[in-house]
């Protein structure tokens, strides 16, 4: 299954700058899990230690986020996916966002 929630933010708040949602809601993608998101961005606040991290939620979901110049990609997967191909979704999702 593709990546579930995917977010752009600023690294210096956490503002979020886009959000997405996969049209199937029906992956137990609940408001919980995007204020998870959020405050996963807000935490980060500009002191990421690491570019690139993935962490486990409750359940079978996993954030996975890039961090590049002063935004940071965050994305939801089931645990299932594999993180090499959350990762390059982050970075083509960056290319991108920063290309434009």
């Amino acid at each position: 299954m593709p990546p579930l929630v995917t977010f752009v933010a600023r690294l210096s708040d956490g503002l979020p700058l886009v959000a997405n949602t996969a049209p199937d809601m029906s992956s137990g993608v609940t408001q919980d899990h995007k204020n998870q998101a959020k405050d996963i961005l807000r935490g980060l606040g500009g002191t990421s230690s690491s570019p690139r991290m993935s962490i486990d939620t409750t359940g079978n979901l996993v954030f996975h986020y890039l961090v590049r110049d002063t935004l940071c990609f965050l994305t939801l997967t089931e645990q299932s996916y594999p993180k090499r191909l959350a990762f390059l979704y982050l970075e083509e999702i960056a290319d991108a966002f920063l290309e434009s």
